[in-house]
């Protein structure tokens, strides 16, 4: 089934950047997916006491960060101690998507620096009432923080203070941070969006995660249109460059955030 469904499709760039964030205004089909995930990744993680859970993807793109920002809303709203860590220590987006563009000059890469105290850096979103840890600034050696001392210690300052820990992190196949991430959570979902990665692709960052021994607990099928898949049963092979990380132009960033939506957690 999802081998009919992947197809390579050029890559643009509202493919990337435009990101729906569930609010009461949300159409109910987008509310309700998120509540069955949630019902479905409450049967896998109570069963096997999985509390870090990784979000990434195949390829860039798939909206693997968007989906790890709505699934901690969701959770938050059942009733759940939830912290979103965004751990693509290389292309954060975290903030961006929420908002928060300027709340970003300290976070995950201060922590496994070991030059901030994790309490400092962790944020209640009011709102939604859950806590988020961005990334920080980008380190030039993301993959030795993400496997380092500091992780483990991260993580161990972390477990009794929250039911879930949802970590966004990077795409397996772009960097190794992804293998070395996943082995310190409890679990990783693979977020697939519809006609973009190939299912070789798909089949790829799988079989790495499966060698690393990473637990994948399942996939998440990202904006999944019925009608299309119907019409569109061609494969497409062509592909334009989506550069991740490093040699990037910096993103021009609104002057203020709402700040009032966040507040420092005590």
């Amino acid at each position: 089934m999802i081998k009919n469904l992947l197809n390579r499709k050029k890559k643009q760039t509202h493919d990337i950047t435009k990101v729906e964030i569930l609010s009461k205004s949300s159409p109910f089909a987008f509310s309700e997916a998120f509540k069955s995930l949630r019902t479905n990744l409450s049967f896998v993680t109570s069963a096997n006491q999985v509390k870090r859970i990784a979000l990434t993807s195949a390829i860039p793109g798939e909206g693997k960060s968007s989906v790890a920002i709505n699934l901690s809303i969701t959770l938050a709203e059942n009733g759940e101690k939830v912290l979103l860590m965004d751990c693509d220590l290389r292309k954060p987006s975290i903030h961006k998507y929420m908002g928060f563009h300027k709340m970003n000059r300290q976070g995950v890469s201060n922590v496994l620096s070991g030059t901030v105290d994790p309490v400092d850096v962790i944020y209640r979103h009011k709102t939604h009432q859950f806590d988020v840890m961005f990334s920080g600034p980008i380190p030039p050696n993301p993959a030795e923080l993400l496997g380092g001392k500091y992780m483990d210690q991260l993580f161990d300052s972390l477990k009794d203070r929250y039911d879930y820990i949802i970590c966004d992190i990077p795409p397996v196949s772009v960097v190794t941070d992804a293998a070395v991430i996943s082995l310190k959570c409890d679990g990783v979902l693979m977020i697939i969006k519809q006609n973009y990665a190939t299912f070789e692709e798909v089949k790829a960052a799988k079989t790495n995660l499966e060698t690393v021994k990473a637990k994948i607990l399942g996939t998440v099928l990202n904006q999944y249109d019925l009608l299309s898949e119907a019409k569109d049963g061609s494969r497409h092979y062509y592909y334009d460059h989506y550069s991740y990380g490093y040699g990037e132009a910096p993103e021009e960033e609104p002057d203020s955030d709402d700040i009032d939506e966040v507040a420092e957690v005590l």
